[in-house]
């Protein structure tokens, strides 16, 4: 189950987990780390005991989180699941991770040290890592978010050790490990963007910035989980470089573009039903989406 994020996948996923019954594996980085449960907007203790949910809280902000060692914790959780009569459930608004749970493509082996520490040093800097980027491979830094330190980072890598921008090609032609059904979700845009700034200023209210201060004060504190959106802002006005007052309206434009590429990612998976959920709870889409998941079986479960 994928789609932009503020749509309500989470919680139909949760829904759809109760109705059937299934485990939930998220497909979200964020989501992994102890620590960012405001931030990632993970499960909460309620839900958690209601549905057994899978890769959520199981790392420390020091650790690293790659789609391959998720793709290795994931398929081990879906082959258990469905191996005892239970329905995996995989729901997340990043695209890599989905795939990388749904499928055995081939995962870049880790660069070496030097390397990815001279790319993450550059990336903080993304009008120099840009630059850099357009010297080595014209091709990937036409192909990318400029804005995205983390994404910067990748492509320096895979340049600096000869790697064609396109070295992931395969992320759309590798098949499914199991038969799969998936499910795409998603709502009008102004629909997406009022649910975007509820989610926010909620997020401000249960004390957003006081979580991301202490994760920033880790100084052990690994690039991964510095990347979800808030960390950049808050720090900004710890330095004084933004005014809190303009922190809300920072946090929805980074989440609305978000949900853009994410949407964009959806459209290339190719769901199987796509469901717009117009204005309603996300619980509307459950009966819709246990009867395709149904018919799609042949009638069977």
């Amino acid at each position: 189950m994928f789609g932009p994020t503020a749509t309500g996948k989470s919680a139909l996923a949760h829904a759809v987990a109760v109705e059937l019954p299934g485990e939930v594996i998220v497909a979200d980085p964020f989501q992994r780390y102890r620590g960012l449960e405001i931030a990632a907007d993970g499960p909460g203790a309620a839900d958690r005991a209601q549905v057994r949910y899978h890769a959520v809280g199981d790392l420390d902000l020091a650790e690293h989180s790659s789609a391959g060692t998720f793709a290795a914790l994931a398929h081990a959780v879906i082959d258990e699941v469905a191996g005892s009569g239970g329905v995996p459930i995989v729901a997340g608004g990043t695209g890599l991770y989905v795939r990388a749970a749904l499928t055995d493509m081939a995962m870049r082996p880790a660069p070496p040290a030097e390397v990815r520490e001279w790319a993450e040093a550059l990336s903080t800097d993304t009008v120099a890592a840009m630059e850099e980027l357009e010297a080595r491979d014209p091709a990937a830094a036409a192909a990318i978010d400029g804005a995205n330190p983390r994404r910067l980072a990748r492509a320096l890598e895979r340049s600096a050790i000869g790697e064609p921008a396109d070295g992931g090609g395969d992320i759309w032609s590798t098949p499914f490990r199991r038969p799969t059904f998936v499910v795409g979700i998603t709502r009008p845009r102004e629909v997406i963007h009022g649910r975007i700034a509820s989610r926010v200023r909620r997020e401000i209210d249960e004390g957003l910035v006081a979580e991301l201060e202490a994760a920033l004060d880790r100084a052990d504190l690994a690039r991964g989980p510095g990347q979800v959106i808030g960390m950049r802002e808050v720090a900004a006005m710890r330095s004084g470089e933004m005014h809190p007052s303009a922190l809300e309206e920072a946090l929805n434009i980074r989440t609305r573009r978000l949900a853009r590429t994410q949407d964009t990612w959806m459209r290339k998976m190719a769901p199987d039903v796509m469901i717009d959920l117009g204005d309603g709870p996300a619980t509307d889409g459950v009966a819709r989406v246990v009867a395709e998941w149904r018919r799609a079986r042949g009638g069977v479960g």
